[in-house]
């Protein structure tokens, strides 16, 4: 009798740890889709601003081209003018650090990774991500305001995650001002602390909003109101955000428009 129960203990113990093996090994695949569906997201959005941000980099390039066949010449005369060579690399270091900065923030974006929660400055991050946009937004006749809370602490996020949620609302609120006139397009980006140990981040716009209709459907997989778009964006967005342990929702501006908020968690002590 003793035998018989120990080996039904045996045989349950067997069962839980297969059922417990298959759950993990479940998990883990969950985590690892979820980072490639993410990562191709990313990659989507990189590629909707491919065109301006390559304009940025080949700028400085042809300016660091420019000058140094200038300081060639210089070097070449009988009496080269040091001072001016000297001015012309500054000009040249200047240039260099200003597409190596670019391109860092591209290759940051376009890395593939599972979610890693760290300390993170998110008005730096804010900033960088602006940056990253700004060539758009100036091709778009779009004014790019921040009002970012100087005394706000770090959150606890996953920095690369956090970018794509940012360029998300972002690119979305850029889309959304296109048939707004010239003269009031304006993008702004705020963050600052709020209650229950979360900072909030919002993206506000002067498109033409949301139908009340649409507002239930935003963040919804495969729903668009873009006409090239796929739909997912917001969704996972919506998922990053979730898995930090945060909120995002969306509501119509008083005065026309569109703010898209998110929380995430303050970094603890």
């Amino acid at each position: 009798m003793i035998c018989a129960l120990l080996a039904l203990q045996m045989a349950f113990i067997i069962v839980l740890l297969v059922q417990n093996r298959r759950y993990s090994r479940a998990r883990t695949d969950a985590r690892r889709q979820h980072a490639e569906i993410t990562h191709a997201a990313r990659l989507a959005l990189i590629g909707e601003i491919t065109a301006s941000v390559a304009h940025e980099v080949t700028q400085p390039l042809s300016a660091i081209l420019s000058n140094v066949e200038t300081a060639d010449l210089l070097l070449r005369s009988p009496q080269p003018n040091i001072s001016l060579v000297l001015e012309i690399l500054a000009d040249v270091r200047k240039d260099d650090l200003r597409a190596d900065s670019m391109v860092r923030r591209l290759r940051t974006l376009l890395r593939k990774r599972e979610l890693q929660l760290e300390d993170v400055d998110v008005n730096a991050l804010a900033s960088s991500v602006l940056a990253l946009v700004l060539p758009d937004a100036v091709r778009r006749n779009i004014i790019i305001r921040t009002a970012l809370e100087p005394t706000l602490p770090h959150a606890f996020a996953d920095p690369v995650h956090l970018q794509q949620v940012l360029l998300n609302l972002l690119i979305n609120a850029m889309e959304a001002m296109k048939d707004t006139p010239t003269d009031r397009r304006v993008l702004e980006v705020r963050t600052e602390r709020c209650a229950e140990q979360n900072l909030m981040v919002t993206v506000l716009d002067q498109g033409q909003g949301f139908k009340p209709a649409q507002k239930d459907k935003l963040f919804d997989s495969f729903y668009t109101t873009r006409e090239e778009g796929l739909g997912l964006g917001l969704s996972i967005a919506r998922s990053i955000v979730a898995m930090h342990g945060g909120a995002i929702w969306a509501e119509n501006r008083r005065d026309g428009g569109a703010a898209f908020a998110f929380t995430v968690p303050l970094k603890t002590q």
